[in-house]
């Protein structure tokens, strides 16, 4: 069997499951770099069923000197450990290769998180922008539902359930599910929709538009966020979609929300994917250790 022909049985098998395609990009990003890596060294055997550990390994080393960093690296692991561990399960490969394949160490370092007076300061400079409704709704939504981007790009109109305060969301893995949305967020979406929302014709039902009337892409969205951004002072980092997310977890927690509810909100299989979320700031960890310090209570 051929590098190619692996690759194709195990896209298969993703599309079989239903993974995103997202996920399927994923991969495909392991086999280019895995291709470069074979044309430039000659190192990586014609078949897979020749491959050993010592040769990933050698391929991490290759990516480290491209400039890689660790998450990048880390992430090719995952990469790797997914394709090699399914192969074998499905006896395409007699041994799994990457079983013994170490990730290498990630700095535990905070990642950005939204705030509410980041969010303000975004929504004061969404006044500014060419279509200041559309893109308050954005950010409202974003940080009121901690929904993905790829979630947020796939609405429709039929998805928005004001009647019931939810939003009908298609998550990973083609799952369904309702999101609870609040009369703030929902206020700015309805006021989108009957002021500045324009399709280009009747057959574009997604929810949020360009200004040609067209469904908004992955690209789009991240060049409005990042427009806001600079019009709001920020680094561009600092306002990804993600970092949404990651603040609509803190907040929901901050305010009294629970941590089982919060998993089902951000449609998580696991309470471990949810808890990686929870990036508590400063003040919360400050305001804990004055209720519990050790030392003041001695």
């Amino acid at each position: 069997m051929t590098w190619d022909e692996l690759w194709e049985h195990f896209y298969y098998h993703l599309r079989i499951k239903r993974r995103a395609k997202t996920t399927l990009h994923f991969y495909k990003t392991t086999q280019r770099s895995l291709a470069r890596y074979a044309k430039a060294t000659g190192a990586l055997p014609a078949s897979p069923e020749a491959l050993t550990v010592a040769h990933l390994r050698a391929f991490l080393i290759w990516l480290e000197g491209q400039g890689l960093a660790p998450g990048g690296i880390h992430a090719y692991v995952r990469g790797l450990k997914a394709l090699c561990g399914w192969a074998h399960q499905e006896e395409f490969l007699s041994r799994n290769p990457a079983a013994r394949l170490e990730r290498p160490t990630l700095p535990r370092r905070r990642l950005p998180t939204m705030t509410p007076q980041a969010v303000s300061r975004l929504l004061t400079a969404a006044r500014d922008t060419d279509q200041p409704l559309r893109d308050t709704a954005i950010v409202m939504t974003l940080f009121d539902t901690g929904i993905r981007l790829a979630e947020l790009i796939g609405l429709t109109l039929e998805d928005l359930q004001p009647d019931r305060g939810v939003l009908r969301v298609i998550g990973k893995g083609d799952r369904e599910r309702s999101v609870p949305i609040g009369t703030r967020a929902l206020s700015a979406v309805t006021a989108y929709i009957r002021r500045e929302r324009r399709a280009r014709h009747a057959g574009v039902k997604h929810l949020f538009l360009s200004r040609h009337g067209q469904p908004l892409t992955r690209s789009g969205i991240s060049i409005r966020l990042s427009r806001l951004a600079e019009a709001g002072g920020f680094a561009r980092e600092e306002t990804s979609p993600h970092t949404f997310r990651r603040g609509f977890a803190v907040e929901f927690l901050r305010n009294g929300g629970d941590v089982f509810t919060l998993q089902q909100i951000l449609g998580h299989t696991s309470l471990e994917m949810t808890r990686k979320y929870v990036n508590f700031l400063d003040e919360d960890l400050k305001a804990a250790h004055l209720r519990f310090s050790p030392g003041d209570r001695l």
